[in-house]
């Protein structure tokens, strides 16, 4: 060694003096990048540079001795807090749980049918609708046209009607005739995105935000789990759904019945599977996937029964089925609403009542029968043998054909036609209060085919000796028709409903529970994501281990290391991606239970992101770490080995983190892997590997501090070279031993920004977690009053209309 190189490696060092003996002193040269050290005998001084031996030795045990004591103790301290601070949590949940759950069942009675009766004994008889009209202010209609002008787009105009208990109204007509927007303002369920205006009155009786306690909607598509059975379908439906009062052998009572009135019986433990098998296993038929999503919904007894198109995507068989199904759910005391797309036939005759929309204004009101008659009087001829729903169908698709129409309707003080004395027919299952009330009793009857009469009286006769139906719905004589029902009885039966729709069914600790259990039952029979992530993380630590085998004390040592945490990080980095799939595949199911008031927003994003942390984020990467630290031969210190892998579990959660957000934000997988594939990369570059943290140009410094990749990469680093000496032997040259901290510097990290590091990725994990849930909550259908109506507003109101 050269004295000029000396003299620089002296230059403003502090040295520490040690006297050995009599004859001896030590002189330690402080804060030196390669380990030096002299001993002076007898007033002669020898340097001697070591590169392991007992000087480097006492070197480092004097200046690397206290920072591992303090590493020790420091890790020890935040890992045993962080292990108390869940543990309390945990053991909080379970405290809370249990005391709820002793509570509601010291409540609860082994009464069944009491409580069945009980529960099941308030009714509605009649929900009307006056003037309901939609108007549309959102983005997906946005244009500098429409930004200039003041003219709202009218999806849905000035529509009223009325349904009443034990009857089925239809809802007919062309797509984008505003079907579906009628059925969302009479399910009070909104989309953020539009406005609703008019009144809807329920038993004459304003309604409020409770009203879906008492209505179900049950939407187009049969968003369904298809790792669960048909039975778990509708249990987890009751439990989320149900008073927590209800004891769980009324429950299941009410979950049997259920089945048994949908007849599923057959099918009650079958898996629901995927439509068209593309997850494995077939499940059930279509038509089974739709009396599954309708008992979802009957299991808790509503008042008020709403179908967006129920026969949609059914054959011919199956579609006439489904309405037979709710012809006979409305004979005992429903009032139904469904909207139906091309029916056949003889579906067509099993309806009540129609409404048939065309470009969101109402056409038709009346009986379905009669409904031809109506159209020939206007000029409309209807070809031989064509079907009559066909027939008016084509009539509501002309847009030349509604101005005439409608100037008619105007002429008209009432309805165009009534209902048909099939309607009337039904009304034997309908208590006489009722029955002298309902605009049907008074209805005109016109002569119909004995076929059109028909009704599958078994089916009706078994229904009604359920003793959930006879309790919900007792029928007097209809021989002996009492006076109209008193006021002050309609208003304590209204006063109970007002009750019902107030009252929250359960609490929020319910829905974490139960929904624990379905997310984790789930993932359990969908074990292939599960399983892949464990697999993947065992054989990498396995592989990667054993090609960093033995990792040597030299430069290249040195790259070894910082590839394989690198390649880590990567590797977990995009394995989180997984996490973008937890909200985009549920998402309909989401907004359809949320929509329902299965629960809250907060109570699903718990369940399921505690779940995707624990089995897929820190699992695998705890397994890795315990494997593939130990065969790589990183230092065996068990402080640095508890960092190191409390490392890797807060770089998966926050990566999870950042997948989840982008997941949350997207509608599309594929648009979101692109999304969060380009995020990755973004924050890999600023990770501290590929490019110098002190070579960044100023303008984009600023984004190593957004990046997961510095912080973990920083942590991992540190842990492992801090007090490490390492041989600096480039070829040619002699191998000079360099402390592990000078190489950090180079990279531009300090040893003592470790636990900030730490907290930086707790941070992030944490912050993202919340803001995807704030999303989420966003998302959550609206559930409004409707607007009042203002009288001012006629048919000739200059609002722009548009199809839907």
């Amino acid at each position: 060694m050269t004295k000029t190189l000396v003299e620089k490696i002296l230059s403003g060092k502090q040295a520490k003096i040690k006297v050995t003996n009599t004859t001896e002193v030590a002189i330690i040269i402080q804060d030196s990048p390669i380990p030096l050290s002299a001993t002076c005998t007898a007033s002669a001084c020898e340097r001697k540079i070591n590169g392991g031996g007992s000087s480097s030795s006492s070197t480092s045990g004097s200046g690397s001795s206290s920072g591992n004591s303090d590493t020790k103790s420091h890790v020890w301290i935040v890992i045993a807090a962080c292990g108390a601070f869940i543990l309390l949590l945990i053991l909080c949940g379970f405290t809370c749980s249990y005391c709820l759950t002793a509570s509601i069942e010291r409540q609860q009675t082994e009464d069944v049918e009491a409580e069945l009766r009980q529960f099941t004994s308030q009714t509605a008889s009649k929900l009307e609708f006056s003037h309901v009209s939609c108007y549309a202010d959102t983005g997906q209609l946005l244009s500098m046209e429409y930004l200039l002008s003041s003219k709202s787009k009218c999806i849905l105009h000035k529509v009223s009607g009325s349904a009443s208990r034990g009857q089925v109204l239809g809802l007919l007509g062309p797509s984008g005739s505003g079907k579906t927007t009628l059925l969302n303002a009479l399910a009070a369920v909104e989309n953020g995105l539009s406005q609703f205006t008019g009144e809807l009155l329920l038993d004459d009786k304003r309604l409020t935000n409770g009203y879906r306690r008492i209505a179900a909607y049950v939407q187009q598509d049969d968003s369904l789990y298809s790792t669960l059975t048909v039975r778990e379908c509708i249990s987890y439906s009751a439990q989320l759904r149900l008073c927590a009062t209800l004891s769980d052998k009324v429950k299941n009572a009410m979950v049997d019945r259920v089945i048994a009135e949908l007849n599923l019986s057959h099918i009650a433990n079958s898996r629901i599977g995927s439509a068209g098998g593309n997850s494995g296993q077939r499940g059930v038929s279509g038509g089974e996937r739709r009396r599954v999503s309708i008992g979802m919904e009957l299991v808790i007894s509503p008042r008020i029964l709403i179908l967006d198109e129920p026969t949609s995507g059914l054959d011919s068989s199956s579609a006439h089925s489904v309405v037979q199904l709710l012809k006979d759910l409305a004979g005992h005391g429903r009032i139904v609403i469904l909207s139906i797309h091309q029916p056949s036939a003889r579906s067509f005759l099993l309806l009540d009542k129609i409404m048939l929309l065309g470009k969101g204004k109402l056409l038709y009101s009346g009986g379905p029968a009669e409904s031809k008659k109506y159209f020939q009087d206007l000029g409309f001829k209807c070809p031989k043998h064509e079907n009559i729903a066909d027939f008016i169908l084509d009539i509501a698709s002309d847009s030349r054909n509604i101005p005439m129409i409608r100037c008619h309707m105007k002429q008209e003080p009432t309805e165009p036609a009534k209902v048909s004395s099939r309607s009337c027919t039904h009304l034997q299952n309908i208590p006489p209060q009722l029955a002298i009330d309902s605009p049907m009793a008074q209805s005109e009857t016109l002569p119909l085919m004995e076929e059109d009469l028909s009704l599958d009286t078994p089916r009706v006769n078994n229904l009604l000796a359920s003793p959930v139906e006879s309790a919900r719905f007792e029928e007097p004589r209809t021989d002996e028709l009492p006076a109209p029902l008193p006021a002050a009885v309609a208003e304590t039966r209204m006063d109970a409903i007002g009750i019902a729709m107030k009252t929250p069914s359960h609490s929020i600790l319910i829905e974490i529970r139960v929904l624990f259990v379905r997310t984790a039952q789930n993932i359990l029979r969908h074990r292939s994501l599960l399983v892949l992530h464990i697999a993947l993380s065992l054989s990498l630590a396995l592989f990667g281990g054993l090609i960093f085998n033995h990792v040597t004390n030299d430069l290249a040592g040195f790259q070894n290391r910082m590839g394989a945490f690198y390649f880590i990080l990567t590797f977990f980095g995009f394995a989180s991606m997984s996490s973008m799939d937890l909200f985009i595949s549920e998402r309909p199911i989401f907004l359809r239970e949320t929509g329902a008031m299965y629960y809250g927003a907060f109570s699903y994003f718990l369940a399921k992101a505690t779940l995707d942390t624990l089995l897929l984020r820190i699992l695998p990467a705890s397994l890795f770490a315990s494997i593939f630290y130990w065969i790589m031969g990183l230092q065996a210190s068990t402080a640095r080995f508890l960092l190191f892998s409390l490392t890797l579990v807060l770089f998966n959660v926050a990566a999870g983190a950042i997948c989840l957000l982008v997941g949350v934000l997207s509608r599309r997988v594929g648009s979101a892997n692109l999304v969060a594939t380009v995020v990755l990369l973004v924050m890999l570059l600023f990770g501290g590997f590929l490019l110098n943290s002190q070579t960044m140009p100023t303008s984009v410094c600023w984004l190593k501090h957004l990046s997961v990749f510095s912080y973990a990469f920083e942590i991992l680093m540190t842990n492992e070279l801090k007090g490490l000496i390492l041989k600096f032997d480039a070829p040619g040259y002699p191998a000079v031993p360099v402390y592990g901290e000078v190489y950090l510097k180079t990279l531009g990290m300090d040893y003592a920004n470790r636990y900030y590091d730490v907290v930086a990725l707790a941070l992030i994990a944490v912050s993202l977690q919340v803001l995807a849930f704030l999303f989420l909550t966003l998302q959550v259908p609206l559930h409004r009053d409707i607007a009042e109506h203002d009288e001012d507003d006629d048919l000739s109101s200059p609002h722009e209309e548009v199809e839907v």
